[in-house]
């Protein structure tokens, strides 16, 4: 996640998200919130990722149940590398006898549970971090900032990488690993939005009716900055499964026989030229999955300007 993305995101929530509404209670503000999200989806630019995105969440969780797949690590080696077509194999086999299309929804299943498990921690812990920075001010404002400074020093990817390579392939401590790359991201934008809503009219009255500062953060604040946040954090499950893909390929993320879309596109570059659609697959799958997360996040950011 660039710093592009992130000043964007700035520029977009400055422009309405958390003013103030003279006359209007909370709960209207809310509801006049969600009655925008949902008629967002009425655009095409907005409905189209959607969709896409739906139809590969559906078939990666419910497709093994529905066309009665194999277990994806379950093969005979008589039936290797069959191609794409084949009975029985609607995608072929690879290197083991393994059905593709199942070790491909499956793996669809490890990559989007790694880039959503991964982006709520960072997440939940840099919104939570940030607030408090921009709430409080002062001395804990500048020991968090420093850290999420150290945090944005490192390159996202090497960072993951050391983190994966100290603790070991595995799903969970792939999550973890990844986390730290949203975590600076999510803080910092947080504290920044933090600042700007602080001194308005419901935090005041908040103050003045002798509530105490978790309530006012976890009560008032944190709902009023939500929006540009998850519009953020779609572009983090995108960053995430594209690092879990890089280091799954790498051999730090996600251990064979576990499938994911990183480590298929790993086991398969040494079968390109036997069979290329090893690496097409999950290759293709990847990118749709992504480009549309990407997309909906940013038509659902510029739907939800524009209605403002």
């Amino acid at each position: 996640m660039s710093d592009a993305v992130i000043e964007e995101t700035f520029a977009g929530a400055a422009e309405g998200a958390g003013d103030d509404h003279p006359g209007v209670g909370r709960g209207d503000v809310h509801r006049s919130s969600f009655q925008r999200f949902v008629r967002a989806f009425r655009d095409p630019s907005v409905l189209v990722p959607a969709v896409i995105l739906f139809l590969v969440v559906f078939f990666c969780f419910a497709g093994p149940p529905i066309f009665g797949l194999p277990n994806p690590n379950q093969g005979n080696f008589k039936d290797d590398l069959l191609p794409v077509g084949s009975p029985g194999h609607l995608l072929g086999t690879n290197q083991f006898g393994n059905d593709m299309l199942s070790r491909l929804l499956h793996g669809g299943q490890v990559s989007l549970f790694v880039g959503i498990g991964s982006t709520a921690i960072g997440f939940a812990i840099g919104v939570i971090l940030g607030t408090l920075a921009g709430f409080y001010g002062g001395v804990v404002d500048a020991m968090l900032m420093r850290i999420f400074d150290v945090l944005f020093a490192f390159p996202g990817l090497i960072l993951a990488l050391g983190i994966a390579a100290f603790l070991g392939p595995s799903v969970v401590h792939t999550i973890w690993a990844i986390s730290f790359f949203s975590l600076a991201a999510f803080g910092r934008l947080a504290r920044g939005q933090t600042v700007r809503v602080r001194n308005h009219d419901y935090v005041v009255a908040a103050r003045s009716s002798g509530a105490s500062a978790p309530s006012i953060v976890f009560g008032h604040i944190i709902p009023n900055v939500m929006p540009p946040l998850l519009a953020f954090a779609m572009f983090g499950i995108g960053a995430a499964m594209v690092a879990e893909a890089g280091l799954s390929f790498l051999g730090l993320g996600i251990r064979i026989p576990q499938p994911s879309w990183g480590n298929l596109i790993s086991s398969a570059q040494s079968y390109l030229r036997n069979d290329p659609m090893l690496l097409v697959c999950p290759a293709v799958m990847l990118f749709l999955t992504v480009l549309a997360i990407n997309l909906l996040a940013d038509s659902l950011r510029h739907r939800l300007r524009l209605d403002r």
